[in-house]
């Protein structure tokens, strides 16, 4: 589902959104879509993500984000993206909004499989930081943006699960060729072999 969770101080709204009507949207199969909003300083460790890739997109607001040895400000141009197996370390500034954006581990590393024709030699690694202006990676932002409205407005095709599973599968695709990870190289080689 895509909630709005509300992390607010002194009786803000976190959100433009109603607070007694939050958002919620229904997880596009391994995608899952949330707000959030940071009305005060928050820090956040995250040891382990356990099964999902997590993207964080700032709306508004900076974050100072540790992720493995890498530290970077986290703002409207770069999203940070927390992998599992590398510890992180979040500290969000008050007034910082965040669009989410969770993938699960198991279906996008299936995903890479599935395109290499081989299992994976190791875990799925990405850079932790996300250039938002990038062309590549404005392509897949458009691709979730379709998918949040696709779910906001309950289309037809949020009722196909076929449908759904190929969105799913454009979507991942997309952020496999966007940002840059440990089997780049390989998935970009295959690529080019291919045309």
């Amino acid at each position: 589902m895509l909630a709005t969770v509300q992390i607010a101080s002194g009786g803000k709204a976190a959100l433009p959104f109603d607070p007694a009507e939050p958002v919620h949207l229904a997880t596009a199969g391994a995608i899952g879509l949330y707000y959030f909003d940071y009305g005060t300083d928050a820090r956040m460790n995250a040891d382990d993500l356990g099964d999902f890739y997590v993207v964080q997109i700032p709306l508004s607001g900076t974050a100072r984000i540790t992720s493995g040895a890498e530290e970077f400000d986290s703002t409207m141009t770069v999203a940070s993206i927390l992998s599992p197996g590398r510890p992180a370390t979040m500290e969000w500034h008050e007034g910082q909004s965040q669009l989410i954006i969770r993938l699960a581990r198991r279906t996008l590393e299936e995903h890479v499989q599935e395109i290499l024709g081989s299992p994976l030699d190791q875990p799925l690694q990405f850079a932790p930081q996300m250039e938002l202006a990038s062309p590549a990676v404005c392509g897949w932002r458009e691709a979730v943006e379709l998918l949040e409205h696709e779910v906001a407005n309950h289309t037809a095709i949020t009722a196909d699960s076929a449908a759904m599973a190929e969105f799913d599968r454009i979507v991942l695709s997309q952020f496999l060729s966007a940002q840059p990870n440990n089997y780049s190289d390989r998935l970009r080689s295959l690529a080019q072999s291919l045309t």
